[in-house]
């Protein structure tokens, strides 16, 4: 049978069974190696000497909730043993299981100076009291049970820092599937927030679209009903392409994976154009013009752009009154700038009323990305958004 297989049947035995069957184990040795031991002089072995033996191994019982006692007390009937005048005992064998259990626990040092001592002492009172030899005691009995002990301690040495060195594992392990499970959630939880300014984003838009087109509409059913269709017929068109968007959002709450990635196509600038028609169906003059050479730009800062307009669009339908706004993008080799304009009297906090967050979703949105955004009135007059976000491309 394999160690591996040995161990796996052990892990499955209770570890009271196992402790009994030791104990059963080094009763039997221990009083077996008292009855067979002779020795010049010595005092033959009686019921006291047999009852130190089985106590060896009983004591043992209490090895995993008091090791270094155990050892102790272990030492010390040891010594008992020999101060009657009992053949000598082999230290290493009644004292091994008690050593390596004091050792594995963590006890390496304290249970080496111990079993040294009584090693020590052992062989000093044979010296002094047997008269044997010392250099013989010393070759033959002391430095083999020396070597065996040591060998015992190191073992239980080695053992405690495999266990510690698994225990350090799984701990790394434990604290690697947290972080990981930790990054999901914070992943998760900044794409619902990115999920919620798109559903802002969109509803608003076309909500204030939707609204300045039924007002047309109302206004002019009996004067201009060719006008008043074609209002509706606006308010139709901004209703389907608000119900696409939503679709396509509310698809993504319902897919959301810990990766946090967006499953569907995101909104770009280069669609940009289609929000400054359907603005100016509601009577807005939009001016629109593109500085540089474009580029393709990373997704999340296309998306961020083409957002950027659509709230500042939305944001000068609703609050400022205005007739016209202009809208400047201007593509450079470190990033892009959106300039929106209007020449409204709108004030100076657009969007942040009450229920609106407008400019503070635009100010996140750019802030995330490492841009930066300012709003304020614009020095001919009316508003002015102005956004950089960063896109470096070059070389």
């Amino acid at each position: 049978m394999s160690v591996r297989a040995l161990r796996a049947l052990l892990r499955g035995v209770p570890p009271s069974l196992l402790d009994a069957a030791l104990v059963a184990l080094v009763v039997v040795v221990t009083t077996t190696m008292i009855g067979v031991s002779a020795e010049p002089g010595a005092r033959p072995p009686d019921a006291p000497a047999y009852a130190v033996g089985v106590a060896l191994g009983l004591v043992l019982f209490a090895r995993r909730t008091w090791p270094m006692p155990v050892l102790v007390a272990s030492c010390a009937l040891v010594l008992v043993y020999h101060s009657l005048a009992y053949p000598s005992l082999s230290v290493a064998v009644v004292l091994g299981v008690a050593t390596y259990t004091a050792a594995e626990r963590g006890h390496f040092g304290r249970a080496a100076v111990i079993v040294g001592a009584l090693s020590v002492y052992s062989v000093g009172y044979r010296a002094i009291v047997a008269r044997d030899p010392v250099l013989s005691l010393l070759v033959e009995k002391a430095a083999l049970q020396a070597a065996l002990l040591a060998a015992v301690l190191f073992l239980g040495e080695a053992v405690r820092s495999r266990h510690a060195l698994a225990e350090e594992a799984h701990e790394r392990l434990r604290i690697a599937r947290e972080a990981r499970e930790a990054e999901a959630e914070r992943r998760i939880e900044a794409e619902r927030l990115r999920i919620a300014r798109e559903l802002h984003d969109v509803i608003a838009h076309t909500v204030t679209v939707i609204q300045v087109q039924a007002q047309v509409a109302h206004e002019l059913f009996d004067e201009e009903p060719g006008r008043s269709r074609q209002a509706v017929a606006s308010i139709r068109e901004a209703s389907v392409e608000a119900m696409r968007e939503l679709r396509s959002t509310i698809g993504l709450l319902r897919h959301l994976d810990p990766a946090g990635e967006p499953r569907s196509p995101v909104p770009r600038l280069s669609n940009a154009r289609d929000l400054t028609t359907m603005a100016e169906r509601t009577g807005l003059h939009v001016v629109w013009d593109t500085r540089g050479e474009p580029y393709d730009l990373p997704a999340v800062v296309d998306a961020s752009a083409y957002r950027i307009i659509q709230e500042s669009v939305t944001n000068v339908i609703r609050h400022s009154g205005a007739g016209a706004v202009g809208i400047t993008v201007s593509y450079e080799p470190s990033g892009v700038s959106i300039e929106v304009v209007d020449d409204g009297g709108g004030p100076a906090g657009a969007g942040e009323g009450p229920s609106g967050h407008g400019l503070t979703g635009m100010r996140e949105r750019v802030t995330a990305l490492g841009g930066h955004l300012t709003a304020g009135p614009a020095p001919a007059g009316g508003f002015r958004v102005h956004a950089w976000l960063p896109a470096d491309r070059r070389p």
